[in-house]
């Protein structure tokens, strides 16, 4: 069945922290927009859409999504295509900072695993749904500063000390994943894909040791989920400009 709302936007990790903030920007601001918040836990995503619809918003619906599930990927994006046949914004908020358990070796594997590998399957499983989007296709990747090479091999940069190696190498590495998928589309100007770095917010990524609020997270999110045919592709910003690769 055709969506009735002219963009329909899927939010990983969106129950919660930045993914629950940039839904409600979105939702609040674009009346036009149909947000679709994603995470693990129904009862978390329930709740979510609870708070969003005692805002007065309606223009939201949860869908239980675990990106490091193959089955459950592909069980969300059935749910998309059968009640609105197709994507036009795709958010990949979803990610972790480290693990509480395991080996060096198994902590490694896992913050990459989700980090990367899993926004590579959430992207290559809807691109089908977005290629049918009815204006710009959006692809929105949320990473972080820590993933800056150039600021790494800084002296001056807050990042050169930070010895966070998991986390850091798997932003560097979606970052260039991006990438290819911005080569991959360059010839077609329909298509947007850009990273956003939130800043270093107050969220249980980092058991609430930020010094920002969630909702300023949210705020370059929501302007590249908004871009129309005229706006960039293959950058890389936060909500104060561009960030050095």
């Amino acid at each position: 069945m055709a969506a009735p709302y002219k963009h329909v936007t899927l939010i990983t990790g969106a129950n919660q922290g930045i993914g629950f903030e940039t839904a409600k920007k979105l939702a609040t601001e674009h009346s036009d927009y149909h947000v679709i918040l994603t995470g693990r836990s129904e009862k978390a995503l329930h709740e979510a859409v609870a708070k969003l619809n005692a805002l007065g918003l309606s223009n939201v619906e949860p869908i239980v999504l675990d990106i490091t599930s193959d089955e459950s990927i592909a069980a969300a994006v059935k749910a998309v295509e059968s009640k609105h046949g197709r994507l036009d914004v795709l958010i990949n908020n979803a990610a972790v900072s480290t693990l509480e358990h395991g080996s060096p070796r198994e902590l490694f594997v896992s913050v990459y695993n989700i980090n990367v590998v899993s926004q590579a399957m959430v992207t290559d499983a809807f691109i089908p749904l977005l290629e049918k989007a009815q204006f710009t296709k959006r692809v929105v990747n949320v990473t972080s500063g820590l993933g800056s090479m150039q600021d790494k091999l800084d002296r001056s940069a807050f990042i050169h000390k930070v010895d966070h190696p998991p986390y850091s190498v798997s932003k560097s590495a979606l970052n260039q994943l991006t990438l290819h998928y911005v080569t991959r589309y360059e010839d077609d100007p329909t298509w947007k894909f850009n990273l956003t770095c939130p800043g270093f917010c107050a969220t249980n990524l980092n058991n609430y040791a930020g010094t920002d609020d969630p909702a300023l997270g949210a705020v370059n999110s929501c302007r590249l989920a908004t871009l129309g045919l005229d706006g960039p592709t293959g950058t890389w910003t936060n909500r104060n400009g561009t960030i050095k690769w």
